[in-house]
């Protein structure tokens, strides 16, 4: 049971020593359902207490849930509710991160004014569904490609391709300073990993080969998104960052698609073997421990962590793939503008920190200035990108680095309905919006009936289906969590 301490912060009662606060006011709808698997996710403290009696001499005793944070968009998901924070003291969760592995957010700025894209939308819409969805994303890569990317991310990816490689979107890889845009991704989009555990297939042969994986949005509410800055909100930042009133970016939400699933079902086949070894928390969550002198415990660690950070190194190089892939397209409608990265951070990620681990499922990363020191953003905090859905703004805030909220934010509004019941009718404005949105059916161009069953789809991520932006932007700022910089108004949406 929740109960309200001030006006953008409840606590849960509970009789375990970690701390759970849900930071939301009383204008940010309260999603019921997702207390109950809070309520499980908390049931992991008696798990990780029976390991520690089973293997006294191999887990410490100050192993332990240390606390848990609920951001403003938390609400029910397939396993443990989105919006949700862990703080874990010697173990982690491998599927706290959903299936999603590394799913994040990008933003680019461009040199265009939003009159521009406007002007040249006739010519926009049909080449972005081309390069979408109709084939026209030409992205060949060889194995040495794959597997670098995979154990290295975006450093393994710029140390394996050569600048002859010109075919397709490797021009425009080619065009990017990546190199810096490195310095503006959250810990350089490159995890290691010692192995590619159950994506034999991904890898491929030693030929350039194309496939279906890199340069993929993926479905839900993933997108790519062309806007316009509608409001400045805090000038010296903006001005720091380069953003201006106005200014046409793009924005990129996807995760790591079927290599995540890949590598999620990975994690799942060694949480069930090790879940014989001791015991089991009734939904599945399964601690990995820091046990030393237990070989194959910790090889089953790292294979997880292997498994965690393919994913996720697949993860960011897929969203920098998608935000070039529209970034050609505007060079290609004679919108040639300089593309560089602001910011690319996953909400769907483990962070270890000492003994302790971070665990996020749709919650992004808010570091304050201090945290920062001798990075990009050591003057302003970390870029905080809060996706509104396709009829409302998004908006680009700054972490505060609260420690309280584990220096975490929302990862966007958050639904109220289910995607059943938002499919059951469209929304009042949903004719409006329908105008800007690319998705792979030209729907003026079908059979009604066959056109009405693809807007069905649509119709899951209708204004409606998620809680007002403003609610949780009030809550972010009021509880310290992150400060907004500027709105971000959609002009071009694609949606897979």
């Amino acid at each position: 049971m929740f109960f309200r301490t001030d006006p953008y912060r409840l606590k849960y009662q509970t009789n375990l020593p970690a701390e759970v606060i849900l930071f939301a006011s009383s204008q940010v709808p309260f999603d019921r359902k997702a207390t109950a698997q809070l309520q499980n996710l908390l049931d992991i403290e008696h798990t990780v207490q029976q390991w520690k009696v089973q293997h006294p001499e191999h887990i410490p005793a100050s192993a332990a849930l240390q606390k848990v944070v609920l951001t403003p968009d938390f609400h029910k998901s397939s396993t443990l509710p989105v919006g949700t924070v862990l703080q874990t003291r010697h173990f982690f969760l491998p599927q706290a991160t959903g299936n999603d592995v590394g799913c994040g957010m990008r933003l680019h700025l461009t040199e265009l004014q939003a009159e521009q894209v406007l002007e040249e939308r006739a010519r926009l819409i049909p080449a972005l569904r081309h390069m979408f969805f109709e084939a026209g994303r030409n992205i060949p890569m060889n194995r040495l490609q794959r597997e670098a990317l995979l154990r290295e991310g975006m450093m393994g990816l710029l140390e394996t391709t050569p600048t002859s490689l010109q075919t397709g979107l490797w021009q425009d890889f080619h065009l990017q300073d990546l190199w810096q845009d490195t310095e503006h991704t959250e810990r350089l989009g490159s995890l290691r990993a010692s192995s590619t555990p159950g994506l034999q297939d991904f890898l491929g042969n030693k030929a350039f080969t194309r496939d279906g994986q890199v340069g993929s949005l993926g479905g839900g509410n993933h997108f790519a998104e062309l806007q316009r800055v509608a409001r400045i909100l805090d000038p010296v930042r903006a001005h720091l960052w380069g953003i201006r009133e106005n200014q046409v970016v793009v924005m990129v939400h996807s995760g790591s698609v079927s290599v995540g699933h890949t590598s999620a079902g990975m994690v799942e086949a060694v949480l069930k073997e090790l879940a014989r070894q001791g015991p089991l928390q009734a939904r599945g969550f399964v601690p990995m421990f820091h046990m030393k002198h237990q070989s194959k415990h910790q090889s089953h660690s790292q294979t997880l962590q292997d498994a965690l950070h393919n994913a996720a190194n697949f993860a960011t190089v897929n969203r920098m793939m998608l935000a070039l892939m529209v970034c050609s397209v505007l060079r290609k409608c004679g919108l040639e503008t300089a593309f560089p990265l602001l910011y690319d951070a996953p909400h769907n990620m483990l962070w270890r920190e000492g003994e302790s681990w971070i665990h996020r499922k749709g919650a992004t990363p808010a570091r304050g200035m201090e945290d920062l020191m001798g990075t990009p953003f050591q003057s302003t905090g970390e870029p905080v990108l809060v996706p509104g859905s396709m009829g409302t703004s998004s908006f680009l805030m700054a972490g505060l680095g609260s420690m309280e909220a584990l220096c975490s934010a929302s990862h966007g509004a958050g639904r109220v309905l289910s995607r059943g019941q938002a499919m059951q009718k469209p929304s009042d404005g949903f004719a409006t919006w329908l105008d800007r949105v690319v998705t792979p059916l030209d729907v003026r161009r079908v059979r009604s009936d066959i056109a009405r069953d693809h807007l069905k789809d649509l119709w899951q991520e209708a204004p409606e289906a998620y809680k007002n932006i403003q609610a949780i932007m009030e809550t972010l700022q009021g509880a310290g969590m992150a400060t907004p910089v500027a709105e971000l108004e959609p002009l071009l949406t694609i949606k897979g």
